[in-house]
């Protein structure tokens, strides 16, 4: 009898030894799924342009017939927005996709995978792969602005008649996630923070009778207040970017990097020349200015404090970019490349006269009048 009793011991023990594997087993099954769902476009979207029929490459690319070109940079792709199109091409000339997009006053800002375009001043925006479109939305108010983050999350910049300016931000899917609507400060730029899980925002307002500009941090998951908000001085922002070592924002009379996380002050520095350009920081960071007294530009470069430590002449610089610490500048049927001191280091000639450059992947896309070429640096 006793032995009986040990074995029916025995085999409930094992019953929920065995019911407690299988429990633990569909937990993790269910946790995985649960993670692969939030994640979801992050993990597959290295393999939606995979398989991708496209056409034979080559440059010259010959331009579609419209009356305005926007040259724009996705990953080791370029797109072309036209006043009724987006195309997209891979980097070697060959078209992937044409999209008719609708809007009436087409703008575009991009990441490595998306395309944001939006109708300036109207109510409707949309969100584009290399391939097609992944969603479209519309606001209530007209859009002044929008930035795109680097997970498919997008800003959306509105007027309104109750506020100064409304803040939205939408999910990868279009879903709004987070709202702010400012009271009396209008908004002139935004940009994400890691991850897209914060949002910083330059504002300007007016106090007894002075402008007074502020770069405000909020955490999306929380809507209620901010994070933190520094002063910016009476400056009105032109540009506000991410970057490895803060928030850094440039100024009508100066440029300010803060601390991401608690907004400290880490730099700044001042000017009175007038701002020409702006180039997204990559390696070296940039201002161009107006100079008045030769009728040229100037481009200046800044280090980790903001100090000015180094400066060229620039002739006729009608656009620009950096990339990998060199500053490329498109003047007349020219291509001047400057390093990091900003020295320059090589001129390329050119066949034409160019509107727009890139660089992407050790290659200069030129946008023309009637074609995109690409020169091998």
């Amino acid at each position: 009898m006793e032995e009986r009793n040990d074995i029916n011991k025995y085999r409930q023990k094992k019953k929920r030894r065995n019911l407690i594997i299988r429990l633990g087993i569909f937990l993790l099954v269910i946790v995985i799924a649960v993670l692969v769902i939030v994640n979801r476009e992050t993990l597959f979207a290295p393999f939606k342009d995979m398989g991708l029929k496209v056409g034979k490459g080559g440059f010259p690319v010959m331009l579609p017939g419209s009356t305005q070109y926007y040259l724009g940079e996705m990953g080791e792709s370029f797109y072309l927005l036209t006043d009724t199109y987006l195309y997209t091409y891979n980097g070697e000339g060959a078209e992937i996709a044409s999209i008719q997009h609708g809007f009436q006053n087409p703008a575009a800002v991009s990441n490595d995978k998306r395309t944001l375009v939006y109708d300036k001043n109207g109510k409707s925006f949309k969100l584009f792969s290399r391939t097609g479109e992944i969603f479209k939305n519309s606001v209530e108010d007209s859009i002044v602005f929008a930035q795109i983050g680097n997970t498919g999350r997008t800003a959306v910049v509105t007027t309104s008649t109750r506020y100064s300016n409304f803040l939205i931000i939408y999910n990868s899917e279009g879903k709004q996630i987070f709202r702010w609507a400012s009271p009396d400060e209008k908004i002139m730029g935004v940009c994400f923070g890691a991850n897209d899980n914060s949002v910083f925002v330059s504002v300007v307002g007016e106090k007894n009778g002075e402008l007074r500009g502020n770069l405000v941090r909020f955490d999306i998951s929380n809507s209620e207040s901010e994070s933190w908000r520094s002063s910016i001085d009476n400056n009105i922002t032109y540009s506000l970017e991410r970057c490895s070592d803060g928030i850094y924002a440039v100024t009508s009379s100066g440029a300010y990097l803060f601390n991401e996380q608690t907004g400290e002050l880490i730099a700044n520095n001042s000017y009175t020349r007038q701002v020409y350009g702006i180039p997204e920081t990559d390696g070296a960071r940039v201002v161009i200015f107006r100079d008045s007294g030769s009728n040229g530009e100037t481009a200046v470069a800044y280090n980790e404090r903001l100090e000015a430590a180094y400066s060229a002449q620039l002739d006729n610089a009608a656009a620009f970019d950096v990339n990998g610490g060199r500053l490329y500048v498109l003047g007349g049927n020219k291509l001047s490349v400057y390093n990091s001191a900003l020295e320059g280091i090589k001129i390329y000639e050119l066949e034409d006269e160019y509107s727009n450059i890139k660089i992407i992947n050790g290659s200069a896309y030129l946008l023309g009048y009637n074609t995109v070429r690409r020169v091998s640096l």
